[in-house]
């Protein structure tokens, strides 16, 4: 190898991402559209919610990621047609990930978000900065269609 990552890695990687976003948001809007005890105050899944509590908000940005995870197979499929989406994926979520770092880190009642919503952004994006093509693989690919 020469040390540029594979298209596979990054279509693992896609893949993954769909998988858990789907679960995790699709599972998330169903619950905060249905009002869930298990998210509501003293339920095992209240931490996955920021205060103060916004369903209408909260409906909103599980719909937005719901999306955003179904395209991650459709990117999967093709990368290289889907670079750009790929790019803003990964810098979307960097700066979503370090503004909700910066938050989590003023409010200590929200420490533990750097473990979840920050890690789930922050990792997204350096996986997708990491396994992206670029250089020969990219300027071949191009060359071929």
């Amino acid at each position: 190898m020469n040390g540029r990552p594979s298209l596979r890695g990054l279509t693992l990687f896609l893949n993954v991402y769909g998988v858990v976003s789907v679960v995790l948001f699709g599972g998330l809007f169903v619950l905060t559209l249905t009002d869930a005890s298990i998210i509501q105050e003293g339920g095992a899944l209240r931490f996955m919610r920021w205060e103060p509590l916004a369903k209408h908000i909260e409906l909103m940005f599980e719909g937005v990621y719901l999306v955003w995870a179904v395209y991650f197979f459709v990117a999967a499929r093709d990368r290289l047609r889907n670079l750009s989406f790929i790019a803003f994926t990964a810098w979307a979520n960097a700066v979503h990930g370090l503004i909700m770092l910066a938050q989590s880190l003023v409010m200590p009642m929200f420490h533990y978000k750097i473990l979840t919503d920050v890690a789930y952004c922050l990792i997204l994006a350096a996986g997708l900065v990491i396994l992206r093509p670029r250089g020969a693989t990219l300027d071949a690919s191009f060359a071929a269609h």
